[in-house]
């Protein structure tokens, strides 16, 4: 049986929506933890990592990552690409028994990072698929954990130890933990991710270049603004993201083009039999979805 780690000293780099769920998560479970956060405009106070420690989110607030050095665990919560920036100048701080995780939806690039830098037995890549078009800790809550996908993507060499823990602490959060390799992660997410957050970002785009007079905004309803919700996220974190995925985001974007010129040629065709089984296929496939 693999024996249950216990850890006090949690460590967060990156401290918003994501970050601070994560934080609230540990402090219901594990109320005596003692949690820092990565300060990093270093010589000013940072006005929402002081509200999270009056809240008692956190215990400290630090300017140096050597601080880092006593974790048991660190969670890298920036966006995809400053966090492999941060993981590598936190190499120097990173204890023996360390777990290295982070919350990225890409997850190749950061695996490759790890194994260059030999920390593939300190990492379990994370994703916790949840979140909001709202950002930042003020809107951060535990209950963004709640029935949410966790997934985790250790390495080869990951200690079976760390790994469970996660799941444990995942479960305890009220998720459902799934564990599979990193290239894997990368397909899937581009699908049911990545892509939808660039069709929005291109659709609502479209509209505003349209709308010349307000007209298209004023008359907008449930459904431009249900599909187009996502649009709201952060600009800077949905860049990384494509920065970060380009390969399998520009695979499956391939597809749905296709699929898309299928549609505009139906319509043009006055095809009937052909639009009634595309919004068929849609609602069948749509009406299983958890």
């Amino acid at each position: 049986m693999t024996e249950q780690l216990i850890l006090k000293n949690f460590g967060f780099v990156g401290f918003g929506l994501i970050g601070g769920s994560i934080a609230h998560a540990i402090r219901e479970i594990y109320p005596e933890s003692y949690i820092i956060a990565y300060n990093y405009y270093r010589t000013k106070p940072h006005k929402k990592l002081e509200r999270a420690k009056a809240d008692g989110i956190l215990n400290e607030i630090c300017t140096s990552l050597s601080d880092f050095s006593q974790c048991d665990i660190i969670f890298l919560c920036a966006p995809v690409l400053t966090n492999i920036s941060y993981l590598k100048e936190l190499v120097p701080y990173i204890s023996e028994k360390c777990i290295i995780t982070d919350v990225g939806s890409v997850k190749g690039n950061i695996h490759h990072t790890i194994e260059s830098l030999g920390l593939n037995s300190h990492f379990v890549g994370g994703h916790p698929m949840t979140g909001s078009e709202k950002t930042g800790y003020a809107n951060s809550d535990s209950s963004y954990l709640k029935d949410a996908y966790y997934i985790l993507t250790p390495t080869n060499e990951t200690p079976k130890e760390y790994t469970l823990w996660l799941k444990n602490f995942i479960i305890s959060a009220g998720s459902h933990c799934e564990i599979m390799d990193y290239e894997t992660h990368d397909k899937i997410t581009a699908a049911i991710s990545h892509c939808p957050h660039l069709i929005s970002a291109s659709l609502i785009n479209t509209v505003a270049n349209e709308d010349s007079d307000g007209s298209y905004g004023r008359l907008a309803a449930g459904g431009l603004k249900d599909i187009t919700r996502i649009s709201s996220s952060s600009p800077e974190m949905w860049q990384n993201i494509c920065l970060s995925n380009p390969d399998a985001i520009i695979s499956f974007l391939d597809k749905y083009i296709v699929t898309l010129t299928d549609a505009k040629n139906a319509i043009s065709n006055r095809d009937e039999d052909k639009l009634m089984k595309i919004f068929e296929n849609a609602k069948k496939y749509r009406d299983n979805l958890n």
